[in-house]
């Protein structure tokens, strides 16, 4: 294996057994801080040093949630009486009590668990056939916890939107789900945030705010609204989606600036081309709004987008979607397919201007 097994134990049990942090690759730190950054950045392959406390099993089930499958060792200072010792065996769960064991039998087997890691290749593939997760759209509790619980051990990244205000553009951010929590699993905590700042604007700006969401789960892609419960500690723990829907989008979308329009020339066929400033675009496709009635869905016309600094991109776009916006007239969903060397043009675009509506909200928290 080309990355190094960790092993995360809490600065207690490193003290007591007078691990310095040389012996092996490791990460120690108290106990509280420790089982977060163990959520939010082990690796599969990673062994676990825990102390015997009363809800251990508890963080051991969300340890193996994330996929963290390496060996787990709950490390005693008297002899215990485990019960059910052959189920944690099972799971990978070791009970080691320093009165049978001296440290350095307990440090030499933590590293030979280490090295032993670093020659596993864990694999997340899916199965061979694997149907889909389910018909969209769900409202059904347990089907929804159900899918996020496969998001949490696939480690899949969310995309995130939020405004923050009428005035500002959308920000999108990307993260994960390191653990669900509360009552029979109600509530995600999301971590891993990028851009990483997200969740201190959030707090400043945005408290209150629905976020929107969508992933790609192999050929599927789901959309979501999440409520937020609190925004703390560089997280952020929200309520399980009410309902899941089918997503189109696939890809970071942002609007442009006012002062800086995208805009796209479509050729409907022996009709005059229309010229309309877009709404939102991505490497994907664009959203607009237009009075001309002529675009059909399922149609592929000829575009030119026009980037600013005068880029012009040539290729089609497919109307993905259309309908009614009262008093303005249409509101389109086009899929763009460009010539890969132009593509990255609007890459380029995109991201320039998702790093230049970032700046613009942090120069309001200043």
């Amino acid at each position: 294996m080309n990355q190094h097994s960790k092993v995360w134990i809490t600065t207690e049990d490193a003290h007591d057994l007078g691990i310095r942090g040389d012996e092996f690759p490791s990460r120690i730190l108290d106990l509280k801080t420790m089982v977060y950054e163990l959520l939010k950045g082990g690796q599969p392959q990673d062994i676990v040093v825990l102390p015997y406390f009363r809800n251990f099993a508890e963080i051991v089930g969300h340890i193996r949630d994330r996929s963290i499958e390496g060996p787990i060792i709950i490390y005693t200072k008297s002899e215990i009486m485990q019960m059910n010792l052959l189920d944690y065996a099972s799971q990978g769960v070791i009970f080691l009590d320093s009165s049978r064991f001296t440290n350095l039998m307990v440090i030499g087997f933590i590293t030979f668990l280490q090295k032993r890691q670093e020659l596993i290749t864990i694999s997340n593939e899916a199965e061979p056939g694997q149907k889909k997760t389910f018909s969209k759209p769900a409202q059904d509790p347990d089907e929804i916890r159900s899918l996020f619980r496969k998001l949490l051990q696939k480690r899949a990244k969310l995309l995130l939107n939020c405004q923050f205000r009428d005035d500002l553009p959308t920000l999108s951010v990307t993260c994960e789900i390191i653990k669900m929590v509360g009552e029979i699993e109600t509530k995600l905590v999301l971590d891993n945030f990028s851009p990483e700042e997200f969740v201190g604007l959030y707090n400043q700006l945005g408290k209150g705010k629905t976020l929107s969401g969508f992933l790609n789960l192999t050929d599927e892609t789901f959309g979501f609204d999440l409520k937020v419960d609190s925004c703390r500690m560089g997280k952020i723990t929200a309520f399980l989606p009410e309902a899941v829907f089918e997503q189109k989008r696939k890809y970071f979308r942002v609007e442009p600036d006012k002062k800086e329009p995208v805009n796209i020339y479509i050729q409907p066929g022996n009709s005059h081309t229309i010229a309309v400033a877009v709404k939102d675009v991505s490497e994907g496709g664009i959203g607009m709004v237009s009075s001309y009635p002529g675009l059909e869905k399922g149609t592929t016309y000829a575009v030119a987008l026009a980037l600013p600094n005068n880029q012009i991109i040539l290729g089609n776009a497919k109307v993905m979607f259309k309908g009614d916006s009262p008093g303005q007239g249409f509101n389109y969903g086009l899929e763009l397919a460009f010539n890969p060397t132009d593509l990255q043009y609007l890459q380029h675009y995109v991201y320039k201007r998702q790093a230049g509506i970032l700046a613009a909200i942090r120069n309001l928290t200043i």
